[in-house]
């Protein structure tokens, strides 16, 4: 069985069901979770056709694909899977095509697992003693330069805000305390009262354009405006696996949007007529506002990111 964190996935659908109820958290968690779909699938499930196998692909791709459209790592998942589908199979039978799916699969697994571990050693290289983090919303990769900063045993605290509406950042605080970190924890809206005290700031990606924009989620815009105010270097955490190549083709990211329910009761309004409630889930932050990409590659430039994609593609599917 399939494991994302604390997820043993049991099938396909499984993994679909715990995106959808946001158990999976982070874009890398959500790659890895697509490639032990398709790997479960492939494992799991009998099909008498290479079509009737695709379709059942298909089924999952448009439901990952629905559920959480601005992660680039379901989309780059699909994309090798598909690839290796379309490739010269011919010769090959449905059990055979299946065997080589799951293979891909795994291989993406264990780049993206060894991806993470790889960026936080280089994380954890910028932090020194005594250095104040602010940091935005959960991320694996935040928490894996974290943790190997802790475990080596400097001493620094971090700055984490609410981010809301889901406060994700509850995960990263607790993940800090475990290891020994102070925290401050504040609310979105005092980012700018307590920008003057950090050092520097560190968040997340969800999709890295190819350009060197990032998207992640709603609130890293501001953080990193606010940052270049306060003349506090932005530090983005992500392997290279996040970068976006449909982007390349010009197309923009899609940023998805939730029920507005995370961030109104039923009962706040007598009637929404002439309110239009929104909620952006994810926003786009310019490269320039950007220091540096932390990833498995060292600390590059935002602007230079699109140059380890195909280094990246050949490693995993060789």
């Amino acid at each position: 069985m399939g494991e994302v964190k604390d997820i043993q996935f049991k099938s396909a659908d499984h993994v679909i069901k715990e995106i959808e109820n946001m158990n999976v958290k982070g874009g890398s968690p959500f790659g890895r979770a697509a490639a032990w779909a398709y790997k479960l699938i492939s494992d799991q499930e009998s099909f008498s056709s290479k079509e009737e196998l695709q379709l059942r692909y298909d089924e999952v791709s448009g439901k990952m694909l629905k559920l959480k459209p601005t992660m680039a790592t379901i989309y780059n998942t699909k994309k090798m899977v598909y690839d290796l589908l379309n490739s010269n199979l011919n010769n090959k039978n449905v059990s055979e095509i299946k065997y080589l799916i799951s293979s891909l699969c795994t291989k993406i697994i264990n780049h993206s697992e060894e991806a993470v571990e790889k960026l936080g050693e280089y994380g954890a290289n910028l932090i020194k003693d005594g250095d104040k983090i602010l940091m935005h919303s959960y991320s694996s990769a935040l928490m894996s330069v974290f943790t190997k900063a802790a475990e080596s045993g400097k001493t620094f605290s971090v700055i984490c805000t609410e981010s809301r509406p889901l406060r994700e950042s509850r995960l990263a605080a607790q993940i800090l305390q475990e290891h020994g970190v102070n925290v401050t924890y504040i609310i979105d809206a005092a980012i700018w009262e307590f920008m003057p005290q950090a050092d520097y700031v560190m968040m997340g990606a969800d999709s890295i354009t190819w350009e060197g924009s990032v998207a992640n989620k709603m609130g890293t815009s501001m953080v990193s405006k606010l940052a270049q105010e306060c003349k506090k270097p932005v530090y983005i955490l992500s392997e290279m696996y996040k970068m976006d190549s449909r982007t390349r083709e010009g197309h923009r990211v899609e940023l998805e949007r939730r029920t507005i329910y995370e961030i109104i009761e039923e009962d706040d309004f007598d009637q929404l007529d002439r309110i239009e409630v929104i909620n952006q889930f994810f926003d786009i932050t310019p490269a320039y506002h950007i220091r540096g990409i932390v990833c498995e590659f060292g600390i590059i430039s935002p602007t230079s990111a699109y140059n380890y994609w195909n280094q990246l593609e050949e490693k995993v599917k060789k």
